[in-house]
C-alpha cells in the first residue's frame, strides 16, 4: 500500500469523519430526491398498500397483484413507512440500512483474512463508486440481495477456511432469506459459486458436508409460509407471475425493452467503478493468484456471465459481483491519484454539461422529449454555480494537497447527490406534486398503465387500473393518449378527461 492508503486507515478518527459525512450526504439525497418511476415507486407503494390493507401476504399496486419478487423486503419497508411516515426516508431507510450492513460484513470478512487496511479501503472503494453511490439510496430490494448474498458467501468462506459448522447455518439461513428477498436467484448465485469454486481447487468433497439435508428443509422452510399463503390468496397466478414471468421470461426474453447483447455489461462496469474505474485494469493485473482470491474471481465473473446472457439486462443486475470485485481492486499498491482526479472531474463535467448537451440529441421518446422541455428550469443557474464550486473545490485539493484523497471522495459524493436531486425533481417532481396535490381529493380516478405507481405513493391512494374507458372517466397519464379525443385536466399535472 502507498503512504497515503495507509495514513487514513490508520488514522480512525479521519475515517470516521468520512463515513458520517458520506451518511449525512446520502440520507439529505434521500430525503429531498422525489421516488423514482417504476421499481421506487413499485416497493413503496405496495409496501403502503400493505399497511393500509392490513393485508402482509398480497403485494398488490393500484388494484393489480404483482409478484415481481416475494415478500421480504416489502415487509421491511412497510415498517419503515409505519415509524417515518409515507415520505422518501420511510421508503428507501430500510434498502440503505442494508447496504450499510454489506459494508460491515464486507469490512470483517476483509480485516479477517486480508488486513486493516484494505479492509478500510474496500469500504472507502464501495462507497465512492458510481454503481453504489446511486443503487445505495434508492427504495430496492437488491441493497437486501446482495447483504444476504454476501452474508451467505462470506459464511461459505468462514467454513472453507475454519470448518466452523455454524458458519453453514448462516449459509442456509442467509440463502432462504435471499430466496425470500428475489427468489430463485439467490440460490442460483449462492449455490453456484459455491459448486464451482469447489470442483476447481478439486474440494469436492466438502460438497458432501456442505449438503446437509436439514439444513436444505431449513432453507426451503424459510420463504415456504409466505409462499404457501401468497398461493391461497392467488392461486396459479403467484407462479405464472412470479416464477414463469419474472423469473424464467426475465432470461429467456427481453421485458419492457430492457434488452441488450452479450457486451452489454462491459461498459457498465467500467462506468459502475467510476472513479476507481482504472483499478479494474491495473489492480487486477497486480493480484496475487491465492485461493481466497481465486473464490472472490468466480463470485465476481458468475453474476456478470449470468446477465450477460440474459435477454433482459439492467445495469445495477450485476451489482451482486461487485464486493468481491472491490476486495480484489482493494488489495492494489498502487491506487494512482491522477486517475481518481480526472474520473470524478468526469463525471462533475458532466452533470455540470448534460442539460445543455441534452438538447442536440436526436431523441424520439416524446414523453423524454416533453420531460427535458423542463430542464431549464430545473438544472437553473444555481445549479450551475454550484456544480462549478465544487468543480473548483476537487482542483483546489488535487494540486495543494494532492494525496488527499478522502475529501475528493466526498466532494464527488456531494456532486452527485445533487446530480440525482435535480435529475429527480426534473423526470419525478410533477408526479409528486400531482399526487399530493390528489391527496385529500375524493374524485374516483383511473391509470391507464402501471408505470407510475409513486402517483399513489403520494397520494395516499389507489388510482384503479382500466384498459377501457368511458366517457367522463378521469384518468391519469403523462402525456395525452393516442387517437383519443381527450381534454386536459387543469391543475392536476398530468390528467386527462375521455371525453
Amino acid at each position: 500500500m502507498i503512504k497515503e492508503t495507509l495514513r487514513f486507515a490508520k488514522d480512525r478518527k479521519t475515517f470516521h469523519l468520512f463515513m458520517c459525512v458520506y451518511i449525512l450526504i446520502s440520507l439529505i439525497g434521500m430525503y429531498f430526491t422525489p421516488l423514482f418511476d417504476e421499481d421506487e415507486g413499485f416497493f413503496a407503494e405496495a409496501s403502503r398498500q400493505m399497511l393500509a390493507s392490513k393485508d402482509y401476504i398480497t403485494i398488490s399496486v393500484n388494484g393489480e397483484q404483482r409478484y415481481d419478487k416475494p415478500a421480504l423486503f416489502f415487509w421491511f419497508t412497510a415498517i419503515s413507512l409505519k415509524i417515518f411516515g409515507m415520505n422518501e426516508i420511510g421508503a428507501r431507510l430500510p434498502s440503505f440500512v442494508f447496504y450499510l450492513l454489506s459494508l460491515f460484513l464486507t469490512f470483517r470478512f476483509a480485516r479477517k483474512y486480508f488486513s486493516d487496511s484494505v479492509a478500510v479501503v474496500s469500504l472507502v472503494f464501495a462507497i465512492s463508486i458510481l454503481q453504489f453511490q446511486v443503487l445505495s439510496r434508492a427504495a430496492v430490494s437488491d441493497n437486501l440481495l446482495n447483504l444476504l448474498v454476501s452474508g451467505a458467501l462470506y459464511s461459505f468462506y468462514d467454513f472453507f477456511e475454519k470448518r466452523k459448522y455454524h458458519s453453514i447455518f448462516w449459509l442456509y439461513t442467509f440463502a432462504g432469506l435471499g430466496f425470500l428477498t428475489k427468489g430463485p436467484l439467490a440460490f442460483v448465485i449462492i449455490f453456484g459459486v459455491i459448486l464451482f469454486f469447489l470442483i476447481l481447487t478439486k474440494n469436492i468433497s466438502l460438497l458432501l458436508k456442505i449438503l446437509n439435508p436439514i439444513l436444505i428443509i431449513w432453507a426451503v422452510l424459510i420463504p415456504f409460509p409466505w409462499f404457501y399463503l401468497a398461493y391461497l390468496k392467488s392461486g396459479d397466478f403467484l407462479f405464472t407471475d412470479f416464477f414463469i414471468k419474472h423469473n424464467l421470461g426475465r432470461f429467456s426474453q427481453t421485458m419492457e425493452s430492457h434488452g441488450g447483447f452479450w457486451w452489454y455489461y462491459f461498459p457498465v462496469i467500467l462506468l459502475s467503478f467510476i472513479p476507481f474505474t482504472h483499478l479494474l485494469f491495473s489492480g487486477l493485473r497486480n493480484l496475487k493468484f491465492n485461493q481466497k482470491n481465486f473464490f472472490l474471481i468466480i463470485w465476481a465473473v458468475l453474476p456478470f456471465l449470468l446477465f450477460s446472457f440474459s435477454k433482459t439486462q439492467l445495469p445495477h443486475y450485476i451489482s451482486l459481483g461487485y464486493f468481491p470485485l472491490i476486495l480484489l481492486i482493494s488489495q492494489t499498491k498502487k491506487l494512482n491519484f491522477n486517475a481518481i482526479y480526472l474520473q470524478i472531474c468526469f463525471v462533475i463535467l458532466l452533470f455540470l454539461t448534460a442539460p445543455t448537451l441534452v438538447k442536440y440529441i436526436d431523441i424520439k421518446d416524446e414523453n423524454v422529449v416533453q420531460m427535458l422541455e423542463k430542464s431549464n428550469i430545473i438544472f437553473d443557474s444555481k445549479y450551475i454555480w454550484i456544480m462549478l464550486i465544487l468543480f473548483l473545490l476537487i482542483n483546489i485539493i488535487h494540486f495543494t494537497k494532492k494525496q488527499s484523497i478522502l475529501g475528493s471522495l466526498l466532494i464527488y459524493c456531494l456532486a452527485v447527490s445533487f446530480f440525482m436531486y435535480k435529475y429527480g425533481l426534473l423526470q419525478q417532481g410533477f408526479v409528486k406534486n400531482t399526487g399530493l396535490h390528489l391527496r385529500s381529493s375524493k374524485t374516483e380516478i383511473f391509470m391507464k398503465d402501471h408505470y407510475n405507481p409513486s402517483l399513489s405513493f403520494y397520494a395516499n391512494r389507489v388510482f384503479l387500473i382500466k384498459q377501457k374507458f368511458e366517457k367522463g372517466d378521469i384518468v391519469l397519464s403523462k402525456f395525452p393518449f393516442e387517437n383519443t379525443d381527450s381534454t386536459l385536466v387543469e391543475g392536476n399535472g398530468f390528467g386527462l378527461v375521455v371525453k
